[in-house]
């Protein structure tokens, strides 16, 4: 067994207890974990942060499908602002699992990549959506 082999594996084993303790977890402390995260994501990339004035006031809806939650990102004045309940229709949805999705935010994946092969589905207003990814594509 490789490096590789032994290091996914480790990988899968982690996201599998991911999954585990999302299940089991009130949505509140998750949403305040996803914020804290995306505020370490947008202080530690000053271009993302600037980026993101471009979708000032849009929302999107993020759905982990392995674990059937979600939340809001709310872009309010080149910052994310997590939301638990919106009356408001997002302007786009993204779909797929935990690891897709943190992958995604933390930069790990390319997003067209996980969308071509099917495991993020994206519906909503498409301009912003290609930008979104496009801000996403170009994390540090």
């Amino acid at each position: 067994m490789g490096r590789d082999d032994s290091t996914n594996r480790f990988e899968r084993a982690g996201l599998s207890g991911l999954r585990f303790g999302l299940k089991a977890t009130p949505l509140l402390f998750e949403a305040m974990a996803a914020a804290v995260m995306l505020k370490k994501v947008v202080a530690d990339n000053p271009a993302f942060a600037q980026k993101l004035g471009a979708l000032d006031g849009k929302l999107f809806w993020f759905e982990a499908t392995d674990i059937n939650k979600g939340f809001f990102l709310k872009i309010e004045k080149k910052s994310i602002k997590v939301e638990l309940h919106n009356t408001t229709e997002p302007d786009v949805t993204m779909k797929g699992t935990v690891a897709v999705l943190v992958d995604l935010f933390l930069g790990r994946v390319d997003p067209d990549t996980v969308f071509f092969s099917r495991r993020l589905e994206i519906t909503g207003d498409t301009s912003v959506a290609i930008h979104f990814k496009n801000i996403l594509a170009a994390l540090d």
